[in-house]
């Protein structure tokens, strides 16, 4: 290879990328939407990397675990509890933008919280009165239970505020509230507490301080909808086409509940089985895997919206040259950070505390899982976006049960290990499924590689 053509790739690189970025309107949404989602959720990285070492080094392996294990549950019941009305909101928030209906828009923001917010108030209170009821008696578990299951109604409606803005293709501004106010708020708390108290903070202070972040982020939220949305939908009456978006909700419940047991029943069954600081360990473990999602979560949410845009209009070429470039992207960016990660695993626990380092081998083994799985795209989404929920649901569904199964196996025998292969093993079965099943649905092909086909007709189901 000679100099001179050495010194052309640079400018041919960057011709592609102009040729593939700035081709249309949708995509140079996509190309902005994701850098700017990138820029948030680099931001939100380092400040929930700072939080959650600050918070392992003062509450240690076991206090961090009786953490984790309360923010896994909210977690939990925050997914069947917003009944699938964050995808219900991205999906006709994107179409009714799309097409101008104002009035059904703010009649399906409206109707969301509304029932979100009805939804989370009796979870709020059946869950809490469990825990009193038949949780363990230690008094740091209990209250720290209390505390961080109170917040399900404030985190329903941030999701759903969440979901709102995405649908306005306002995907960086969506995350503000979640990626940067939340830990630079607990970090805040957190950290200005440990200066100021003569103790040592306890799990149930850091409880406190946490539900005052999302407090915080909560109002923040609302006041960045109230300023995005557009004029046209504040002066119009709204309409409710509750019989169409209700058709979502059945499926999505059922899907919401299955996909995290499929993303935290690895915790939630070490939670049983396992000792606190085993939680403790792999939750961290886990976080410093899931960097690996950084690209693949900022694609998916600048561009989840455009994919239902152009399904819209019924080009499904286009739908196809849109989805390829989605996932090549993806690849080809975190192509580098999947070996960088794999490197410095040993390095990246330690920072969190001595006693977190012998989890390198499990982060190394949930980095290559989430790195294939993150080669599908938003291949969920696009089935939402779609209206195939409904196979969503049956695969989610089998997946959720081979997860728990693997996971009461393996857990016992291997530990912290056995819980990566559980779910790193269902990850990797849930995205080649539903690769598979949206190929055959609508004949889009969500991989990062070509194929010699032809597309443009949608498929029947």
């Amino acid at each position: 290879m000679t100099v001179e053509l050495i010194l052309k790739l640079p400018h041919h690189a960057w011709s592609q990328v102009k040729q593939a970025f700035f081709r249309t309107e949708k995509t140079r949404i996509l190309l902005w939407g994701s850098i700017g989602s990138l820029v948030v959720r680099a931001i939100g990285m380092g400040l929930r990397m700072l939080a959650g070492i600050l918070l392992a080094r003062i509450l240690g392996a076991t206090g961090y675990g009786i953490y984790a294990y309360a923010v896994t549950w909210l977690g939990f019941l925050t997914i069947p509890t917003i009944m699938g009305l964050d995808q219900v909101l991205l999906r006709f928030v994107a179409a009714y933008k799309e097409t101008r209906g104002w009035s059904a828009l703010k009649g399906v923001v409206k109707f969301s919280i509304l029932l979100g917010l009805a939804a989370a108030g009796v979870t709020t209170l059946f869950s809490i009165s469990f825990v009193s009821l038949f949780s363990d008696s230690n008094w740091d578990f209990q209250a720290t239970m209390w505390i961080t299951l109170a917040l399900l109604p404030i985190v329903v409606l941030g999701q759903l505020r969440q979901s709102a803005l995405r649908g306005l293709n306002h995907p960086m501004v969506a995350q503000i509230p979640e990626n940067i106010v939340y830990p630079g708020l607990l970090l805040l708390f957190a950290f200005g507490a440990s200066l100021t108290m003569k103790s040592p903070l306890t799990v149930i202070q850091i409880a406190v301080a946490n539900a005052a972040a999302w407090v915080g982020s909560f109002l923040t939220g609302t006041f960045l909808l109230a300023r995005r949305m557009p004029y046209p939908v504040s002066a119009s009456e709204p309409s409710y086409q509750k019989t169409e978006w209700l058709k979502m909700v059945p499926p999505l419940i059922f899907i919401g509940g299955a996909y995290h047991l499929l993303s935290r029943g690895d915790l939630l069954v070490l939670g049983i089985v396992g000792t606190s600081r085993e939680v403790g360990v792999y939750s961290i473990v886990s976080r410093g895997a899931e960097l690996m999602l950084f690209i693949y979560d900022a694609i998916t949410l600048a561009g989840a919206s455009l994919f239902s845009s152009i399904y819209v209009t019924g080009d499904y070429k286009e739908l196809q040259r849109f989805t390829t470039l989605a996932t090549k992207t993806i690849l080809w960016i975190s192509l580098p950070i999947f070996f960088i990660l794999i490197g410095i695993a040993p390095w990246f626990l330690g920072l969190f505390g001595a006693e977190f380092v012998e989890g390198y081998g499990v982060m190394r083994l949930l980095t290559t899982t989430y790195f294939i799985g993150s080669l599908s795209g938003f291949v969920i989404t696009m089935l939402y976006m779609t209206g195939h929920q409904r196979d969503v649901a049956i695969v989610m569904g089998v997946m959720a049960i081979v997860n728990l199964a693997l996971s009461f196996l393996l857990i016992p025998w291997l530990g912290i290990t056995g819980a990566a292969i559980a779910s790193g093993t269902t990850l990797i079965l849930l995205k080649g499924t539903l690769v598979i099943v949206l190929y055959k649905r609508v004949g889009i092909i969500s991989l990062p590689f070509s194929f010699k086909r032809a597309c443009g007709t949608q498929q029947s189901g």
